[in-house]
C-alpha cells in the first residue's frame, strides 16, 4: 500500500492530467486538429480513470492505456453508454499516431471530433459523480 500523502499527490496529478488533456482536446477542436481532439478525449479518460484506480485500490494505477482494462481496475460497473464511449475514445489512441487514418477526414472532421468530446465529457462527470471525486 501507498503512503496517504503520496496516494493524495498521485490522485490530484490524474485528476488535473484529465483536466488539462480535456482542454486540450476542446483546443485541438478550435484550430482544427481533429485526429488529435480525439486522441486527447482517449487521454483525458485514461487518466480520469487512473485517478479512480488509485481512490479505490490504494495503489498506483497499471502501466497500460487500455480504457477498458482501466475500467476494469477501477472495479467499477458502467452503463452501456458510458462502456461505448470508452470503447470508441479507445479507438483514436494508436491510430491518431501512427495509422494513415490519422489522415481521414471521413474519420477526424469536427462533427466526429466535437462529438466525441461531448460524449468525453459527459463520461467525465459521470465518473466523477459516482466516485464523488468533488471536481
Amino acid at each position: 500500500m501507498v503512503k496517504k500523502q503520496t496516494l493524495k499527490k498521485a490522485i490530484d496529478f490524474w485528476i488535473k492530467a484529465a483536466q488539462d488533456n480535456f482542454q486540450t482536446a476542446t483546443a485541438m477542436l478550435k484550430t482544427g486538429h481533429y485526429c488529435f481532439a480525439m486522441f486527447m478525449c482517449q487521454q483525458s479518460l485514461e487518466a480520469l480513470l487512473k485517478a479512480i484506480v488509485i481512490m479505490r485500490s490504494k495503489e498506483r494505477p497499471p502501466y497500460l492505456h487500455q480504457l477498458g482494462a482501466l475500467l476494469k481496475a477501477t472495479g467499477l460497473k458502467v452503463p452501456c453508454k458510458i462502456l461505448e464511449v470508452l470503447i470508441e475514445a479507445d479507438q483514436h489512441y494508436i491510430k491518431t499516431r501512427y495509422k494513415e487514418d490519422r489522415f481521414n477526414s471521413m474519420i477526424y472532421n469536427k462533427n466526429t471530433a466535437s462529438l466525441l468530446i461531448k460524449k468525453t465529457e459527459e463520461a467525465m462527470k459521470w465518473f466523477i459523480k459516482k466516485v464523488k471525486l468533488g471536481l
